[in-house]
């Protein structure tokens, strides 16, 4: 049989897209790509594929024995569509050049919406190395990018595709960052901290964020206490435990 790559839910996924394709709802497509193209699109342990999936509700599955360098694509005549657009999307962004969109014809879809940002706002709205975007991305199952050609004034066209709570989740979430950004109240973290429904950072982000904190940054106290390079002061060995770093 084919040697596919899988996800903890595939199973799941199999059988639902048997459900549908009894009623003839799902069908599939082959891409034809480079393999660098398709290990880009897997993703670190098939990241990049899953969030695809997410994003659109088809299912990506690679033949990792075939070296002509295919992607299937399961799923709605609806679904295989977007699949195809943020792939195609994707793979631009790999290689750090202007997109070539008819971004005409992406206004006219009924899964985009899109906010124009303030150029001050874009950084606070991408966060460090675009995670701020992904956390949005991951918790409303929305495809989000830049359009970085677009100007107007000195706002950037930023562009979100999904169904229609995941565009207006991650829409509200986006003008409420721009909103706090632009009023001059402060950091990403404290946007965090005052607005309750900011970005849950997920996978990555999170452990970079945990490594930080084992750095020093962490709000707990480190049970290394012996090599600190003096002793305690007696003042201070009678301080409260919950004394914390900021």
């Amino acid at each position: 049989g084919r040697s596919r790559s899988r996800s903890r839910s595939g199973g799941r996924d199999r059988s639902r897209d048997r459900d549908r394709e009894s009623r003839g709802e799902v069908t599939s497509e082959v891409l034809s790509l480079e393999s660098s193209e398709i290990a880009y699109l897997l993703g670190r342990n098939g990241s990049t594929k899953q969030k695809i999936a997410s994003f659109t509700g088809a299912r990506l599955e690679i033949d990792h024995r075939d070296d002509r360098g295919r992607i299937e694509v399961i799923g709605t005549a609806e679904e295989r569509e977007l699949a195809r657009l943020i792939v195609d999307i994707t793979l631009q962004q790999k290689s750090n050049t202007k997109l070539v969109l008819d971004f005409d014809k992406l206004e006219a879809r009924k899964d985009v919406v899109w906010l124009d940002v303030p150029r001050d706002a874009c950084g606070f709205v991408l966060g460090a190395k675009g995670a701020t975007l992904r956390g949005i991305e991951a918790k409303y199952r929305a495809f989000m990018f830049f359009d970085t050609e677009y100007r107007r004034g000195d706002k950037r066209r930023l562009y979100i595709l999904g169904n229609n709570d995941a565009r207006k989740g991650a829409l509200r979430e986006c003008e409420s960052a721009v909103s706090y950004k632009m009023s001059g109240n402060g950091s990403l973290r404290s946007w965090r901290e005052h607005n309750m429904d900011g970005p849950r950072y997920t996978e990555d982000y999170s452990r970079r964020s945990g490594s930080r904190g084992r750095r020093g940054r962490s709000r707990s106290r480190s049970p290394r206490r012996g090599r600190s390079r003096s002793p305690p002061r007696r003042s201070d060995r009678s301080r409260s435990g919950s004394r914390r770093r900021d």
